[in-house]
């Protein structure tokens, strides 16, 4: 038998309980929805401290709050300091996305949701970063085991990108008419991406 909140495929792990996901947007926040309630009592905590500018933070919560209001769903917010995040990854700032930059910024963010979901009595907690084609899922699911090791809260670490699961992301998001970001967040992702644009558009 499986232990519970092992699950490597894009199914819902086995478990029951209450579970406080880590959102980082409504879109992927869509599949988690629909995957990870058949077993759980869930919550959505939504902590971006890297989302830049101030403008992006709002709009990617204010669709959350659309989201989850909709659902009828728990939706905690987080303090937004993007100060924090600066100081989680200075160190690496010079790594290019999905690097140990970015796993800095994973730990960040899952540590605070951790926290919480202890401090809210949740049983354990999770994230929605795996449904993207553009995170690596193995070190999202590498990091988020490091923050139950050393919060003792349960990480369940399904891979929500399996299973077609961005794909239907883009179908759930499309019926919903959110909006979709065209970066992770941070205003270091933001540059590259423009820069890969530029460079695309000059070829």
């Amino acid at each position: 038998m499986p232990e519970p909140g092992r699950n490597n495929h894009g199914a819902a792990p086995a478990g029951s309980g209450s579970l406080l996901v880590h959102a980082c947007c409504a879109p992927c926040s869509t599949v988690a929805l629909e995957r990870l309630r058949v077993q759980w009592r869930l919550g959505f905590f939504f902590y971006g401290p890297n989302i830049h500018p101030a403008a992006e933070y709002r709009q990617r919560l204010e669709e959350m709050r659309r989201f989850c209001n909709a659902e009828g769903v728990q939706l905690l917010e987080g303090e937004y300091r993007p100060a924090d995040w600066g100081r989680a990854i200075l160190p690496w700032r010079h790594l290019p996305e999905g690097s140990r930059r970015c796993q800095e910024c994973f730990r960040l963010r899952l540590r605070r949701t951790a926290e919480e979901a202890r401090r809210r009595n949740f049983d354990a907690f999770g994230v929605t970063l795996t449904v993207s084609r553009h995170k690596n899922s193995r070190l999202v699911i590498e990091t988020g085991r490091q923050v139950e090791a050393e919060s003792g809260v349960p990480f369940v670490d399904v891979d929500l990108k399996k299973q077609a699961g961005f794909e239907r992301s883009l179908q759930l998001s499309r019926q919903w008419g959110f909006y979709r970001q065209q970066y992770c967040g941070c205003s270091l992702s933001r540059s590259e991406g423009l820069a890969r644009r530029r460079r695309r558009a000059g070829a």
